[in-house]
C-alpha cells in the first residue's frame, strides 16, 4: 500500500513538472537597450530561452517580434541566457548574435 501511495505521488509530480514546462514560452526578452550616436542605433537584448531546440528559428522570431514593434535598427545584437540568475550574476551568456542591417533597407 505505501508503495503505490509513493509511485502515485511520484507520477503526479512528474505529471506537474510536465505540465509546467509545456506552459513556458520559448523564450523571454528580459532586458532590451538601445543607443543612438550620429545616426544610428544599436539594440542589445539579453533574452532567457527556455526551450532550445529550433534556436535558429527562435532567433528569427525575436528579431521578427523586436523589429515589428520598435523599428529596424542599424544593429540588433541578441544575448541568450539559460535563466535570469545568470543575468543578475553578470554570467556571459551561451550565445550571441548580431544581425546589421543596411541602411538601404529602411
Amino acid at each position: 500500500m505505501k508503495r503505490k501511495v509513493i509511485i502515485v505521488l511520484l507520477l503526479l509530480c512528474l505529471f506537474v513538472g510536465i505540465c509546467y514546462y509545456i506552459s513556458l514560452p520559448d523564450y523571454y526578452v528580459h532586458n532590451s537597450m538601445s543607443f543612438s550616436n550620429y545616426g544610428t542605433r544599436d539594440t542589445e537584448l539579453a533574452v532567457i530561452v527556455y526551450k532550445y531546440w529550433g534556436i535558429d528559428n527562435t532567433i528569427r522570431k525575436i528579431e521578427t517580434e523586436h523589429n515589428k514593434i520598435n523599428g529596424t535598427p542599424t544593429t540588433l545584437e541578441i544575448n541568450l541566457y539559460y535563466s535570469a540568475r545568470l543575468i543578475r550574476y553578470g554570467e556571459q551568456p551561451f550565445k550571441t548574435v548580431i544581425i546589421e542591417y543596411d541602411k538601404a533597407e529602411k
